[in-house]
């Protein structure tokens, strides 16, 4: 038998109005009853499938955050006293910092705002069951959202319950976050019927609890609904979406017993569907050979960090079958609250980045002539831009590639040996596409000096999938002159 209190769970039904991003997983997730699941191998057109809300890694300015309609049916919370936040399997790549707000944003006698009609785009969500997982909004809709939600609360305001707060990594032992507000804040927040949640800057979090009492109790109609009464009064049972606000934590022992059957009508939308636009360039003939190549004996040394994908996938002769199949960090763990431009460049204003040390299978002796990033199935965690360096190892042994890697962005080699030099400026990237830089087109910078090691830098982080680098392996003519 289902518990009373894991009925009100479900019928008092907050939902999501608005979400600045929804790639990798739709802000509904935040409000599911059930406890995240994690698949190691599930991948989807947007990328790893998790359960949560994920966002893509943020390229342009500003942070994510949404807005969620509490408990409508009780017109909101009585009284907020606790928050909980599970982070649970986005290790790396959880939101490293949220801050949570409530608003009252409509009273008993003015009903305007217990619909969704003033936050754009909400009543269509709602029709549709939900967000749309592989779509975010613009920085004209996330304004026009942002001036709403401002004309929505009025003199009112919101009210901070949760200030700006660090989370750890969704291991098992450290993914629940607990908050129990103090008197104060519990004070101002009464009568809450709105949430937003801030992610400073991106990421993602698997669920949201907001602890507290309805305004209104809905037990009657809850009990005629669980009846089978035909009261015309009773709340329908809603799709497997919970709401966020419960009366206690019965719920965590009962929900396995309510029902998980969802109607057609009312299902979530499906993932949007991707038409990727990626063309094989490194397909074309070219003069050159791609020296970097596993085939020819290129290796993937050194990186720092290997979250999600080692340093060797990027030199495979073939084309990535997934996001598994390349180089990708984990979201980078200093990344400022909200991100801003640099006005000059363009280019986010950030020294954050993460490398790769990649040995070519042949040395370079005539120079560098081509470079392709690949970035195929990175459509929401491609690197916002990358430079590439390169440098000419005394000797083919051991102890000279530790010394290569050694010579890190950080660090300069002690005796001086190992001298790196630019390639590629950095250069902006995109999602899924094959970027391609010649030396005849002036793209590559130092394309004459002799190369056998190369390093690749990401910034801030994200993910690639191949790099191949071309050049001419004959020897020097003043060399070949002695042969």
């Amino acid at each position: 038998m289902v518990s009373s209190t894991a009925h009100r769970h479900h019928l008092v039904r907050s939902h999501v109005l608005f979400a600045t991003d929804e790639w990798f997983a739709t802000a509904d997730n935040l409000l599911l009853d059930s406890p995240p699941t994690f698949v190691p191998d599930l991948y989807c057109p947007q990328g790893k499938v998790m359960d949560g809300w994920e966002t893509r890694r943020k390229r342009i300015a500003g942070h994510d955050w949404a807005i969620i309609q509490l408990c409508p049916s009780a017109r909101g919370l009585k009284d907020v006293a606790a928050l909980e936040l599970d982070t649970a399997h986005f290790t790396g790549n959880h939101a490293p910092r949220v801050s949570i707000e409530v608003a009252k944003l409509s009273s008993d006698d003015d009903s305007s705002l217990q619909d969704d009609g003033w936050m754009p785009g909400a009543a269509s969500r709602k029709m549709r069951g939900g967000g749309v997982q592989g779509t975010g909004r613009t920085p004209e809709e996330i304004d026009e959202a942002e001036q709403a939600v401002r004309s929505a609360a009025g003199g009112r305001g919101w009210v901070t319950i949760l200030p700006q707060t660090a989370l750890r990594p969704g291991y098992e032992e450290s993914s629940i976050h607990r908050f129990v507000l103090d008197d104060v804040t519990r004070s101002r927040a009464q009568a809450a019927t709105h949430v937003r949640i801030n992610y400073y800057p991106d990421g993602g979090v698997a669920r949201l609890r907001v602890w507290g009492k309805p305004r209104y109790d809905i037990g009657t109609t809850i009990s005629s609904a669980s009846n089978g009464s035909s009261n015309s009064n009773a709340i329908a049972m809603p799709r497997n979406v919970s709401a966020t606000s419960v009366m206690n934590d019965a719920v965590y022992s009962s929900a396995s017993a309510v029902s998980k059957e969802v109607d057609a009508a009312t299902a979530p939308p499906a993932p949007l569907e991707i038409k990727s636009n990626w063309v094989a360039f490194s397909a074309e003939p070219y003069p050159n050979p791609e020296l970097s190549s596993s085939d020819l004996g290129g290796a993937g040394l050194a990186c720092s960090n290997k979250h999600y994908g080692v340093p060797s996938n990027l030199i495979q002769p073939s084309y990535g079958k997934d996001m598994g199949d390349g180089w990708e960090t984990a979201r980078h763990p200093d990344r400022p609250a909200i991100w801003a431009k640099d006005t000059k460049t363009g280019l986010m204003d950030t020294d954050l980045m993460d490398w790769a040390v990649l040995k070519l299978g042949k040395q370079a002796n005539l120079g560098v002539s081509r470079i392709i990033l690949d970035t195929k199935h990175f459509r929401g965690n491609f690197p916002e831009s990358v430079q590439v360096e390169g440098c000419c190892a005394s000797s083919n042994t051991e102890e000279e590639d530790a010394a290569v890697c050694e010579a890190t962005p950080d660090k300069k080699d002690d005796n001086g040996a190992i001298q790196w030099f630019p390639l590629l400026p950095r250069t902006r990237m995109g999602p899924d596409a094959e970027h391609v830089f010649d030396r005849t087109s002036g793209s590559i910078i130092n394309g004459d000096k002799p190369v056998t090691h190369v390093r690749v830098t990401i910034y801030p982080d994200g993910g690639l999938s191949r790099v191949r680098i071309y050049g001419d392996a004959s020897e020097p003519d003043h060399l070949q002159s002695h042969l």
